[in-house]
């Protein structure tokens, strides 16, 4: 399969919608300006929507890798990521009534949502999004190696495939459809053995030419119906919509903003939800949501890269800084910053390269040097 040229003119920070349809594309409109260079545009006697696709170069230069970009019957579109960028990029997604699937096996990612919320999205995991008609995205990847399969589903073709599948009356078709022009359905889980199998496949598709399209779209047929499995048994058992608006995301972020501001103490999930003008259970909810982890465990994370900063770079003793990130015995305090990282408090500042320390450790929303 050959690969689709750099175009210089579409700006060099951008992903595959940039690079092939001009900023603030959509990923339909990238696939249409593929499907006109793409190979294997259709089998012999085919009827209907065809199979094409094409590898896409990320820049001019060879070692930042490509895109291969797969339309199945222009009711799956399937972009593999197989990168090493390097320097940040980052898209504008506009809403296109789409049923994502995002696999991330390498490279974690930050997604914004119309400014309202951020989401810090690990490694490896599955992220299911729909976004409403008013909700845009924008997805930051950062520099190094990535690794990642995206099926973006028409919502006609997810329909139907859900109905097939789990009867007319199942619980996706409902949830999804409940989704509000300003709002965002989105749920981060871990990928299971099958779905890693079928994936792994994927990526190793030995095949060229219009084999190679037909490989691909059995292996994204497997993909989604493992995921699907994936998806409802993560529902089931988290026991929450995974639906926010727009206002819920901004409650969520002032509760970060409120638990960074102060780290003397550490506020309880009620103080921190009656602050902001929520419930406990859309608050733990929307901490797992933004940021992948409880709101204790953010807290700690926080508290515990915090108090690394105060060691290294402002050399306060290990009883200055446990008082300044919220404990009352240095002897807790050890103990957790131990625990966290693997030797102690005492111990930061004689290490053989303490910078590297702090830039190993560092928190995207509260990096090295800053209060």
């Amino acid at each position: 399969m050959s690969i689709f040229p750099f175009r210089a003119d579409h700006g060099d920070d951008g992903l595959f919608r940039t690079r092939l349809a001009g900023r603030h594309a959509r990923t339909t409109e990238a696939f249409h300006c593929l499907r006109a260079t793409a190979e294997h545009a259709a089998a012999p006697h085919a009827k209907g929507p065809a199979l094409y696709g094409q590898r896409v170069a990320v820049s001019d230069d060879p070692a930042e890798g490509y895109w291969e970009m797969i339309s199945l019957r222009d009711e799956i579109f399937l972009v593999i990521t197989s990168c090493h960028y390097a320097k940040e990029r980052t898209e504008s997604v506009l809403p296109e009534g789409f049923v994502e699937f995002h696999f991330i096996l390498k490279g974690p990612a930050r997604v914004e949502f119309s400014e309202s919320g951020q989401v810090q999205i690990g490694s490896p995991n599955l992220t299911v999004v729909q976004q409403g008609d008013d909700m845009l995205y924008q997805v930051h990847c950062g520099p190094g190696p990535w690794r990642s399969v995206s099926l973006y589903v028409t919502q006609e073709y997810f329909d139907a495939f859900a109905k097939a599948s789990l009867g007319a009356d199942n619980s996706f078709q409902k949830k999804l459809n409940a989704v509000g022009n300003e709002q965002v359905s989105c749920h981060q889980m871990p990928v299971g053995v099958e779905v890693i199998h079928a994936i792994e496949k994927l990526l190793a598709n030995p095949y060229q030419g219009y084999r190679r399209l037909l490989f691909a779209e059995a292996k994204a047929c497997e993909i989604l119906c493992a995921s699907l499995d994936l998806w409802q048994n993560h529902i089931e058992n988290e026991n929450a919509p995974g639906v926010f608006s727009t206002r819920d995301l901004r409650l969520i972020e002032k509760a970060r903003d409120i638990m960074l501001s102060d780290m003397t103490r550490v506020p309880t999930i009620p103080e921190l939800a009656r602050a902001v003008g929520t419930n406990t259970s859309k608050l733990k909810r929307g901490f797992k949501f933004l940021y992948g982890m409880t709101v204790f465990e953010f807290g700690h994370s926080h508290r515990m890269n915090r108090a690394l900063n105060l060691l290294i770079q402002d050399r306060l003793s290990v009883n200055e800084v446990a008082c300044a990130v919220g404990y009352q015995h240095q002897t807790s305090f050890t103990a957790s910053f131990r625990e966290h990282f693997g030797f102690a408090p005492k111990d930061a500042r004689r290490m053989s390269n303490p910078e590297e320390i702090l830039a190993r450790h560092a928190d995207p929303l509260n990096p090295p040097g800053t209060p």
